[in-house]
């Protein structure tokens, strides 16, 4: 019975840490026409995200305000990559 609880807890807590490493694209408040995608989902990555948006628009792009999933197409929004380039198609997953 040990042994079945030590197993769950060690797949379940790579589970939770396979879950904060995923990429994200993120939105933001002022800058409604950029996504920009990041490896991570966590505080450090939506730091990246921010600055790289500031870099690709030149201006401060606000809060973020959510994220749009692993991947961007190029269309309504401008898909930029971590280091601040813009790209037609990202897939950070």
């Amino acid at each position: 019975m040990k042994r079945r609880i030590l197993i769950s807890l060690i797949l379940g807590s790579a589970f939770l840490l396979t879950a904060d490493i995923s990429a994200k694209c993120f939105n933001f408040s002022k800058a409604k026409d950029v996504s920009i995608c990041v490896d991570g989902n966590d505080n450090k990555a939506r730091g990246i995200a921010k600055a790289a948006c500031k870099q690709n628009t030149g201006s401060d792009c606000g809060n973020v305000t959510g994220y749009s999933g692993s991947s961007c197409n190029s269309g309504k929004v401008q898909c930029v990559d971590a280091s601040g380039k813009n790209q037609k198609k990202i897939s950070v997953d």
